[in-house]
């Protein structure tokens, strides 16, 4: 009996010990954020080659000097591969409790620490100015050093073995993509996504210096190939429990990297263009493995995709292959409503009218070919029958009236379908100026002071329905991806609600053209995006709950 007090005691001490090195760990990301955004930030001026605020008045000569390349290659891209790294492996450490991504992490900082060392000399002894932005930059990556030491003490093995939580149970198949390896998918997706954001509001009308050249001709294939594509891949590789898959995101994700580097040529679209061929062949394998509806619907979006890069690497504009980008993203999403609907068994009119909706988009597609007007016009009509069909026999019709994140992923698949809808009326009573009129090809902007149809059309599918898809689904697929805990929160509402109100004032705005509108409404839109990777991060910082548990619990009921 006086043995259980030393051995309570033991396990309270371990409590606590096993607190104090979560919390040394929750700091990596966030040191690893702040150090992105800086490098990020200096990229971004030394590649405008613009003036910029400077505490210490010597940013400029250091961003743009001598020393800013190493054998062509500008230092704060160095800087952002290694924070991009070092904030991949800190979520990794997080989630996984590992003392061994902690040694790998001590390693890159302390190199990061030793060049920041060199840089910093540099500036004191032979440039002769000092750039703050930098030496920003070097407290930060030596924090991190400070910081992965300490966790890297502080966890000690036993924690690992046996810690205060229950482990998080994640059964990884035999020839599965292991989760480390998911990580940096998922990052080249999310770098794709941020140029994507930033060439959108130049295009827009934003016209801010700190933006790169490179980043508004190629907004489509970034956001479509470069994050969706990826984000997509990856998915279907996890559900797959195979590896090869993942050659495909892989590829999108690099041709996204040489797209937003400016590289000349045709490396990045071939890459992307490989990326969608390993996609439909995975389908294919899908396909022989389970002949249904929504496999085979969700190969055809596979196919659309890889048919889009083929026609944009072929050289045809941007207005004239992004309907076959849409079309691989519409397809991909109905086919896997379609999978769930087996909780709400569906008649055999309810599948047929599925595929008479299917139908007429593809039509108005493949006649968009020869007739682009009629055509647009077409594919209009069939998203209105797949938005209503959608609306009607979705599960989220039923999960609605549920609370916590069943109501949250419902409501935002419904306004997702909504704005479908919308999409298709804009192309159906436009025709082709929705798809392509109103666009200075030579200067990448739309034009002011216009009806800008084509923005209205573009970004209701785009914004309004995937991303309502995206916000929807992230806490039930990133969690099965990458082997997080994403637990509901009511703030995750936020990010949903600015997203549709932004996009609201951005439609009346091209419709009505309103420049203010359009221009404050995709700003917000950005915002709003922002806003949901932040809320998603926070999520997975502070979630508790057993990933295995999560996702099969959603799934057993209709997610």
């Amino acid at each position: 009996m006086h043995d259980d007090a030393p051995m309570s005691q033991s396990k309270s001490t371990e409590a606590v010990a096993g607190r104090r090195a979560r919390r040394w760990l929750l700091a990596l990301p966030v040191l690893a954020l702040l150090g992105l955004a800086d490098s990020g930030y200096l990229l971004w001026q030394h590649l405008a080659a613009t003036a910029t605020f400077c505490p210490t008045a010597g940013c400029a000569a250091v961003i743009q000097g001598a020393y800013s390349e190493i054998m062509g290659i500008p230092v704060a891209a160095i800087g952002v591969a290694a924070y991009l790294l070092l904030l991949t492996l800190s979520v990794m450490a997080v989630a996984l409790d590992s003392r061994r991504v902690l040694g790998v992490m001590l390693a890159i900082a302390g190199i990061g620490v030793a060049v920041s060392a060199w840089l910093v000399y540099l500036q004191v002894a032979v440039i002769e100015s000092i750039c703050s932005w930098c030496v920003l930059s070097a407290f930060t990556m030596t924090s991190i050093f400070v910081v992965s030491l300490r966790a890297l003490l502080t966890v000690r093995p036993s924690q690992c073995a046996e810690p205060a939580n229950p482990p998080r149970v994640m059964h990884i198949p035999s020839g599965a993509l292991p989760p480390p390896f998911r990580f940096p998918l998922m990052a080249l997706g999310m770098i794709a996504l941020l140029a994507a954001m930033l060439g959108g509001l130049f295009r827009l009308g934003w016209d801010w210096t700190i933006i790169p050249s490179t980043f508004p001709p190629v907004h489509g294939p970034l956001m479509i190939s470069g994050f969706l594509g990826t984000l997509i891949g990856l998915e279907r590789t996890v559900a797959m429990g195979k590896w090869w898959p993942s050659v495909g995101p892989l590829c999108t994700g690099i041709g996204a990297l040489l797209l937003i580097a400016g590289v000349p040529g045709v490396a990045g679209p071939i890459l992307m263009t490989l990326g969608s061929l390993v996609l439909v062949i995975t389908f294919v394998h899908l396909i022989r493995g389970q002949p249904a509806l929504f496999t085979v619907t969700m190969g055809l979006g596979a196919l659309a995709w890889l048919a889009g890069n083929t026609l944009w690497l072929a050289g045809w504009p941007i207005f004239r292959v992004v309907s076959w980008w849409a079309a691989f993203l519409i397809l991909t999403i109905a086919g896997e409503r379609l999978e769930l609907s087996r909780f709400l068994p569906l008649a055999r009119r309810h599948r047929l009218s599925f595929l008479a909706a299917i139908g007429v988009f593809v039509a108005g597609l493949l006649l968009a070919v020869v007739a682009f007007d009629g055509g647009s016009r077409m594919s209009g009509l069939g998203l209105i029958a797949m938005s209503i069909w959608l609306l009607r026999h979705d599960m989220a019709r039923h999960s609605v009236q549920k609370t916590g994140l069943h109501r949250f992923v419902a409501l935002s698949l419904l306004v997702g379908y909504v704005w479908l809808a919308v999409a298709g009326l804009l192309m159906l009573s436009l025709g082709g100026v929705a798809t392509g009129v109103h666009h200075a090809a030579a200067l990448h902007v739309h034009e002011h002071g216009v009806q800008d149809g084509y923005d209205a059309a573009l970004h209701a599918m785009f914004v309004g329905f995937a991303f309502s898809m995206i916000i929807g689904h992230a806490p039930i697929i990133f969690p099965s991806v990458l082997g997080i805990s994403l637990p509901f929160r009511p703030a995750f509402y936020s990010h949903l609600v600015l997203l549709h109100l932004s996009l609201v004032l951005r439609v009346v705005g091209d419709l009505a053209a309103w420049w203010p509108g359009r221009l404050g409404g995709g700003l917000l839109n950005v915002v709003a995006v922002l806003l949901f990777l932040g809320n998603m991060a926070l999520s997975g910082m502070m979630g508790k709950q057993s990933v295995s548990l999560q996702v099969d619990r959603l799934k057993a009921e209709g997610f």
